[in-house]
C-alpha cells in the first residue's frame, strides 16, 4: 500500500516536487497552498503555480493565509496522512498540524543546511558568490530550517547563472531527493541525523529595496548582486533621476579606475561600462521604467546614455 501525503507548497519551485511525488506512486489526497493573489499589470487574481498544477491533476486544494479561524486542522486530521511534505509553502505549521502525520513532516530546503536557513537561500548564495549550494531534506521542527537532516545533494553554481536559473535546476534535483527521502523513510531504511551547530547562516526574506545595486562593491560583487536578484526583486538604480532595472551584466575589469562608483566610463554597442568600488562592470541588458528590457545595442537607438553620467542610489541624486 502506497503512503499518503498531504503536500504544502506554493511557487514554481514546489511544482516539480509535487509532480515527482505523484509519479513516485504516492497518494496525494490534498494540497494546501497560499490564496490567489493579484498579479500582472491588470492585477488579475491568479492561483499559485502549485494550485494550478493540482487542479489540472484533479487534486483537492485548500488555500489558506493562516491556520487560525479555519477548519483546516480538522480536515487534515481526518485524512490520516503518513507524511506532510512542505516545499516553499510560506507559512509555519503549528503544533496542531505537525502532530497529524504518522511517519513524519518532511521539508525540502534549497541550500546545504545549516547554511542559508530562511526564505531566500538561492538568492543569498549567488549574491555571496558561492561556488556550490544544494538541496536538503529535513524533519520539520519548531526552529526554522533547523531539523535533523535526511539527505543532501551538492550542486555547483555556474558563474553566470541567475537566481531563476538556479532555482529551476535545484527544483528538479530537489524533487528527486524528496522522493528518495520519502521512500527511504517509508521502507525504514533512512534515519535523520542532527544538523551541525557550526556553519549556521540565515537568508532573510528579500524586499523590493534589496534589489538596489551596491555600486561600491567590486565588479564581481556587483555582478553577483545583479544575478542574485534576477528575476525578483530585480536589480535597480537611478540614472540621471530615472529608475532603471539592470537585467544582465558581467565583470569587465578588476583594475581600479579613478571614478566614483556608479559612474559610466564608456558606452558603445557592446555595453555600458560602469565603475564599481573596484573594477568595471559591463551592462548588457537594461530597462527604463515603463519600457521593455533591451540589449544595449538596441537601447542606444532610442536613448541617449553618455560617459560621465552616474548611476545613483537615490532618485534625483
Amino acid at each position: 500500500m502506497s503512503s499518503s501525503i498531504i503536500f504544502f507548497g506554493s511557487p514554481d519551485f514546489a511544482v516539480e516536487s509535487l509532480e515527482a511525488i505523484i509519479a513516485g506512486g504516492f497518494e496525494v489526497p490534498l494540497v494546501v497552498t497560499q490564496p490567489d493573489r493579484p498579479s500582472g499589470r491588470g492585477k488579475k487574481f491568479t492561483p499559485t503555480p502549485v494550485k494550478a498544477f493540482s487542479q489540472e491533476k484533479g487534486i483537492d486544494v485548500e488555500c489558506i493565509s493562516s491556520f487560525k479561524g479555519t477548519d483546516i486542522v480538522g480536515k487534515l486530521t481526518g485524512l490520516k496522512p503518513d507524511f506532510l511534505v512542505i516545499v516553499s509553502f510560506g507559512l509555519f505549521l503549528p503544533d496542531s498540524v505537525l502532530k497529524i502525520a504518522r511517519k513524519g513532516n518532511i521539508n525540502l530546503h534549497a541550500s546545504l543546511l545549516p547554511a542559508y536557513r530562511g526564505a531566500s537561500p538561492i538568492n543569498h548564495a549567488i549574491v555571496n558568490g558561492e561556488q556550490f549550494t544544494g538541496v536538503t531534506t529535513i524533519e520539520v521542527v519548531h526552529e526554522m530550517d533547523a531539523g535533523p537532516i535526511y539527505l543532501q545533494r551538492v550542486v555547483p553554481v555556474e558563474p553566470f547563472e541567475n537566481a531563476g536559473d538556479l532555482s529551476k535546476k535545484l527544483s528538479g534535483i530537489g524533487a528527486e531527493l524528496l522522493v528518495e527521502t520519502l521512500k527511504g523513510i517509508a521502507d525504514g531504511k533512512l534515519k535523520a541525523r542532527p544538523q551541525s551547530k557550526e556553519g549556521v547562516s540565515f537568508a532573510y526574506k528579500l524586499k523590493k529595496s534589496d534589489g538596489e545595486i551596491p555600486w561600491d562593491k567590486d565588479a564581481i560583487g556587483v555582478h553577483n548582486h545583479i544575478r542574485g536578484m534576477n528575476p525578483w526583486p530585480g536589480s535597480y538604480s537611478y540614472l540621471e533621476g530615472k529608475y532603471v532595472k539592470v537585467h544582465e551584466a558581467e565583470p569587465y575589469s578588476m583594475t581600479a579606475v579613478d571614478s566614483q562608483p556608479g559612474t559610466i566610463v564608456d558606452v558603445n554597442n557592446e555595453g555600458i561600462f560602469v565603475a564599481c568600488g573596484r573594477g568595471v562592470i559591463r551592462i548588457k541588458k537594461l530597462q527604463f521604467e515603463g519600457r521593455k528590457a533591451l540589449n544595449v545595442s538596441e537601447l542606444l537607438k532610442g536613448y541617449s546614455v553618455k560617459a560621465g553620467e552616474i548611476f545613483s542610489s537615490l532618485k534625483g541624486s
